[in-house]
């Protein structure tokens, strides 16, 4: 890959970023070299659509197309395509002084030379990606659809990597071939139709789930685009041009994704969004781009440097990975389903280098396949309340809301009672993994995995009602609390009170079950007690709701106590209270900490969790959340020192250095992103109700200036400079937050 440019640009980033009031376009990325192929790109989006584009030597613009929601017959999650700009004469190769730009402050990528000025974004506010631009001297454009899924075909075998666990399916796994034509409106059409029923069919069957009215989402979902321009017309089925030499031009994709009746159907509604986008001017659209993109950047930011030049080339860089993995949220985070821990919405094809497992493939294919996992999902949104981005956390809230009803369907017919447990991985519909739940049921219990990782793992409820509270409490959404967290969360609560026996005693006997992925074949485990403890506790602070509160009681009554032993003559946590064996590398004892805070700054026992933490050598990449629980109980050297090795771990083999990765996952890896994050925040301030704690574990030598938001709807704003606070100010006027410097 051609990255040597990077350290030059970086250097020059840098310099600016030390004599000047920091500001997001002091991480801009800049570059005076054309990139090679697609791990050249700069990714771009909206929240829902994602663009990722580059230059290649011979001076083509190229860019992939992707959604949070583009899925095929077997629930992968795809591309909707890739396109290529040719321009005659070629202005981007001709032209002299070349630059291009990615614009982090406006969501713009701007290439720029003696000849050109051509700027590219994926609209903020319509489901648009925009080509605009000018030129010099007359040139002639072609657009061509680069379409690789030419015809339908079975998996190679290799390819089963990419749906891990899956090898095993009673059928030949498929991709379907895409459709292209010209549209009546003067441009190209394309899209990828799911046709073939038999994955969603045999699926179902394994889960025991076929025949109870749950609506195929997969069946006639259709991903694709329509492709226009100024002076363009379509060649052929694939091919734009124009015919006529110009020296100004737009090119605009419209994107949608639908279930439709017919191919018919879906064409004239791709048509319609493309022509109601129209309506509004060029100039508007793009100054209303700039304007959200504007106020995304003003909800929050942290900035940090010191007087140590050689520290500080350091901090710029973990700087900018903060900043630039709030962009990357922000590219494939309004969508209408979660972000995809593995890769978002941005994974790249791997034709000259691997990535992990993965090689020779297009950019369809990721490890770990198109499902949602609970212990990885869960760590993009943490960071997402303090930094305020609150419509990003939306589709993952909707997300699981809209799964109780299946829940509770699965928790009746296979659990036989009342409640809901909710999956540690799932479709996007509710249903276990094919690997998960083993495609081969013959004499084996009906709706129970057959994945001893996550066979008797329950805790994604539990503390997906923990994060609802957490929501309420940053937003003060009454309305949402009263209608949907609260019986989200009795559903949770009620299938631990009625799932699980007690013991002689009266106390609630967590078995069979499991400690996180790690300890099975348990009982009591850490992480469930904790988040028991923390969310019937809460509850009852927040509701009036009498089902509610009742059983909240009830609970905490018979809750045994956190798990705990005497080692080298100090109280530590344990993982559980019993098991019989260990299959993983997750640290369940510290769960009390985060994810569940019952540990931290102001409260009462922290010693005990320390001294947990300090037991031994912990792993710290990927879905490892152990730099924020060091930060969270004020170990500033160890947050720190593992903040430092993560915040560099971004894979040097891409021009973007915001791809974190390969780690336990796939690359641009978003667990570790999120976590990196997190660490920093609680680094840097740590909330709980009306006390916020300032530089709780941040470093005396590194100043920093930062706005985050904090419980109440409020935000909070300060430096810190030179070993001290020198301001703080609070947001609204009225904001009456405890502000508390350093960790007490």
């Amino acid at each position: 890959m051609m990255v040597k440019h990077i350290l030059v640009t970086a250097f020059l980033m840098h310099f600016a970023f030390c004599v000047s009031a920091q500001q997001v376009k002091d991480f801009n990325l800049r570059f005076s070299e054309r990139g090679e192929d697609s791990w050249s790109s700069m990714p771009l989006g909206n929240g829902e659509i994602s663009s990722q584009v580059w230059t290649d030597k011979e001076g083509k613009l190229q860019f992939y197309l992707g959604t949070t929601d583009s899925r095929d017959g077997m629930d992968n999650l795809i591309k909707v395509g890739k396109l290529t700009i040719q321009f005659e004469p070629n202005i981007i190769v001709n032209g002299k002084n070349y630059a291009e730009e990615l614009l982090l402050n406006d969501g713009v990528f701007r290439i720029k030379n003696s000849l050109a000025d051509i700027q590219f974004r994926v609209d903020a506010n319509s489901p648009e990606i925009v080509v605009s631009g000018s030129s010099a001297v007359p040139v002639k454009i072609k657009v061509t659809n680069n379409i690789w899924r030419t015809e339908t075909r079975d998996w190679n075998k290799d390819e089963y990597v990419t749906e891990y666990g899956d090898n095993e399916m009673p059928f030949k796994p498929f991709m379907e071939a895409d459709d292209a034509l010209k549209s009546s409106g003067g441009g190209i059409i394309w899209f990828h139709r799911n046709k073939n029923e038999v994955f969603w069919n045999e699926l179902m069957k394994a889960n025991g789930l076929l025949n109870e009215g749950i609506a195929n989402p997969l069946k006639n979902r259709t991903s694709g685009a329509l492709v226009k321009g100024t002076g363009l017309q379509a060649l052929n089925d694939t091919v734009l041009y124009t015919a006529k030499p110009q020296k100004n031009f737009i090119i605009k994709t419209t994107v949608l994704v639908q279930q439709t009746d017919t191919r018919q159907g879906y064409i004239d509604a791709l048509q319609n969004l493309a022509a109601k986008s129209d309506k509004t001017t060029a100039t508007a659209a793009l100054a209303a781009h700039k304007k959200w993109w504007s106020g995304f950047w003003n909800r929050s930011y942290v900035y940090f440097n010191t007087a140590d030049k050689k520290l500080n080339d350091t901090l710029f860089l973990l700087n900018r990975g903060y900043v630039l993995q709030r962009y990357v949220n922000a590219v494939g985070g309004r969508g209408n389903l979660p972000i995809k821990f593995n890769g978002s919405t941005l994974v790249l094809d791997t034709y000259n280098e691997a990535i992990g497992r993965v090689s020779g493939k297009s950019a369809d294919a990721r490890l770990w396949g198109g499902a949602f996992w609970w212990q990885n999902t869960r760590l993009m949104y943490y960071p997402m309340l303090a930094s305020g981005d609150f419509d990003q956390i939306q589709p993952f809230i909707d997300f699981y809301l809209n799964l109780l009803p299946v829940a509770k369907k699965m928790t009746k017919k296979f659990h036989k009672n009342d409640g809901a447990r909710f999956l540690e991985t799932t479709h996007f519909w509710g249903a276990w993994r094919g690997g998960d739940i083993g495609w081969d049921r013959t004499n084996l219990q009906p709706g129970i995995s057959t994945n001893p990782y996550i066979k008797d793992l329950v805790i994604t409820g539990l503390e997906m009602s923990n994060y609802l509270l957490d929501y309420y409490r940053y937003t003060g959404d009454e309305k949402m609390l009263r209608e949907k967290t609260i019986p989200f969360i009795k559903e949770v609560l009620l299938f631990y009170d009625q799932h699980y026996h007690r013991d002689a005693s009266g106390k609630l006997l967590i078995t069979p079950a499991q400690s996180l992925e790690t300890y099975i074949n348990a009982v009591n485990p850490t992480p469930d007690i904790a988040g028991l403890i923390v969310v019937t506790a809460s509850v009852m602070e927040l509701t009036k709701d009498e089902d509610a509160l009742a059983l909240c009681a009830k609970l905490q009554k018979e809750l045994p106590a956190i798990p705990t032993a005497v080692k080298d003559g100090k109280k530590v946590i344990l993982p559980v209270q019993s098991y019989k064996n260990k299959i993983n590398v997750e640290y369940p004892e510290l769960y009390p900490v985060f994810p569940f805070r019952i540990y931290g700054p102001g409260k009462k026992g922290t010693e005990v969790a320390i001294n947990t933490f300090k037991e031994k050598q912990r792993a710290y990449s990927g879905w490892q959340q152990t730099a924020i629980q060091a930060a969270m109980l004020g170990l500033t050297d160890s947050a720190a020192k593992i903040m430092k090795i993560n915040g560099l771990a971004y894979d040097k083999r891409f021009r973007f250095p915001g791809f974190w990765g390969p780690n336990y996952d796939y690359t641009p890896d978003q667990c570790h992103a999120g976590n990196y994050m997190n660490t920093i925040q609680s680094m840097l301030m740590q909330a709980e109700n009306n006390d916020v704690y300032l530089v709780p574990a941040w470093p005396v030598e590194w100043n920093v200036k930062f706005k985050l938001h904090v419980p109440g709807n409020k935000q909070v704003e300060g430096e810190w400079k030179n070993g001290k606070m020198v301001s703080v100010k609070k947001y609204p006027e009225s904001n009456d937050t405890n502000i508390i410097i350093g960790f007490r």
